[in-house]
């Protein structure tokens, strides 16, 4: 029977300034151990284990980002921390063993993960800044645990499945662990867009034109008269629409914040 532990007490992370206890790549490992049924096939039972397996090593790496690093300003939640850090760790297997005892089969997983508590921490501060992102990988990840405890279910009803039933309950559960590889896949994408964007904006230079901006960097996630928003990163336009102060990486508020902030400046100006 497969058990998950689930921690109950509340924890806040807080994103911004930050020291790495451990500054150095710590390679986290994970095994599961899926008893095949009868209606089980050796691939079938491959994805399901490596399902299980990366689950395990998820949380732990979640776990092991949330003891290691102390950081302040932006406010994170566990399960905030435990999906941004799916999205942006890479889960690699290690090895699997199919095995008999009497007449069950099994087939066991190891899977690895390394973390760069650096890197890892850089990469979730920009997904805390960035709310369009924030909501896709938030959405993505709802959808993976629902389709996650669909599997389950099937499993279970597969081991006591007849036969020709069982065909159907099999091609409901493949199509279930292809949209999870699927969505994840999707995340990864998010992750990269997003870091590419954070790339384009070193071309962008004073005197720009916004249509210019655009083309470089995308779709601004707020903007008015005079300031493009890009998660935390503020491009500042001039009465003719050129750009004329750039201001990369802004701490200490997050998005919506920054953005109250920025408009009220704006009307401050107005009425002068």
């Amino acid at each position: 029977m497969i058990r998950h532990v689930a921690v109950l007490s509340p924890i806040v992370v807080f994103l911004g300034t930050f020291t790495p206890v451990m500054a150095q790549v710590q390679l986290l490992t994970a095994s599961h151990t899926y008893i095949m049924g009868d209606n089980d096939s050796r691939n079938d039972a491959r994805h399901v284990c490596f399902l299980e397996a990366k689950k395990k090593v998820l949380e732990r790496a979640g776990t092991y980002i949330q003891a290691n690093v102390v950081v302040k300003d932006f406010q994170l939640s566990e399960r905030q921390i435990q999906s941004y850090s799916a999205a942006v760790l890479s889960v690699q297997t290690t090895g699997e063993v199919f095995s008999s005892q009497g007449s069950s089969n099994s087939v066991t997983c190891n899977v690895s993960a390394s973390v760069d508590i650096a890197d890892v921490r850089q990469r979730i501060a920009a997904i805390a800044q960035d709310r369009s992102i924030q909501d896709r990988i938030n959405n993505q990840q709802d959808r993976i645990q629902e389709l996650e405890g669909q599997v389950r279910q099937l499993n279970h009803q597969l081991k006591l499945a007849q036969p020709l039933a069982a065909v159907d309950l099999r091609k409901e559960r493949n199509v279930a662990i292809g949209s999870i590889a699927e969505l994840e896949s999707l995340k990864i994408a998010a992750i990269q867009r997003m870091e590419l964007k954070e790339q384009n904006l070193k071309f962008i230079v004073i005197g720009m034109t916004k249509e210019e901006v655009r083309k470089i960097a995308g779709t601004p996630d707020k903007e008015n008269a005079y300031v493009f928003l890009y998660g935390r990163d503020k491009i500042n336009f001039d009465v003719y629409g050129t750009v004329d102060r750039l201001d990369f990486h802004l701490g200490g508020m997050n998005f919506e914040a920054r953005w109250k902030a920025i408009e009220e400046s704006l009307e401050k100006k107005s009425k002068r």
